[in-house]
């Protein structure tokens, strides 16, 4: 077997180029990259819940001047105006309650299911060394964690499409069941930094510990060639 040829840590760097593209989220992209990626279940956050965070939401964009028009409204033009630091603080805050909720384990939580988390594991590992890097991971019971370097020339955003895409339907089908499976939209991060990264790496490490639950060996991953980064 051909040894895979791991890529130097690239920090995100204001100075070079960088695309940005919105959907429900805003997504930054930059060439050489690690990112920080959750992806979750359909049914894993009650209507309920998701409607208080826009109401939340809306206020707190009112007090800086900016009138909430939903999840896909024309708040996001003017929200890209603030001070970086005020949109830094924004997203952190709602995405913490993001995860909160993804740890109460809410939905039908398909992948408790060792099929569906074998399939999961799977479309993550696919591709790694060809299309990808794949860093460390967990798969929730309702929720998955990751960190991946996409291989020059191939957008993240794609990846995520074939990775859930792929899984869905083949969980689907051992399921016995139709509809949607992923929410559509993932949250995704660029890492800034070593000290991001290490970050990032004991918060997917902790994530069930922190959650009560004790998962099968299967559903976590450390990716060992990521410590050379740290070594450099």
């Amino acid at each position: 077997m051909t040894a895979v040829t791991r890529p130097p840590f690239v920090p995100f760097d204001e100075l070079r180029a960088a695309r940005i593209y919105q959907r429900n989220l805003p997504h930054w992209r930059q060439e050489g990259c690690t990112y920080f990626v959750t992806f979750r279940l359909a049914d894993s956050i009650p209507d309920g819940v998701r409607a208080q965070w826009a109401h939340e939401q809306g206020l707190w964009l009112k007090r800086h001047g900016i009138e909430f028009d939903g999840a896909r409204g024309q708040w996001h033009r003017a929200f890209e105006k603030l001070p970086r630091d005020e949109q830094f603080r924004f997203h952190k805050h709602f995405n913490r309650q993001v995860q909160s909720c993804l740890d109460r384990g809410l939905g039908a939580c398909y992948l408790h299911d060792a099929r569906c988390l074998k399939t999961v594991q799977s479309k993550l590992a696919a591709e790694d060394g060809s299309r990808d890097h794949l860093g460390d991971f967990v798969i929730m019971p309702n929720h998955v964690h990751l960190l991946i370097t996409p291989v020059t020339g191939h957008k993240l955003e794609f990846i995520l499409k074939s990775i859930k895409g792929g899984s869905a339907v083949e969980c689907n089908r051992t399921l016995g069941r139709s509809g949607t499976f992923w929410q559509a939209d993932s949250y995704d991060h660029i890492v800034r930094s070593l000290e991001e990264l290490q970050a990032y790496r004991e918060y997917i490490a902790a994530n069930p510990g922190q959650a009560g639950i004790v998962l099968p060996v299967e559903a976590q991953y450390r990716a060992e060639w990521m410590d050379q980064w740290f070594r450099s």
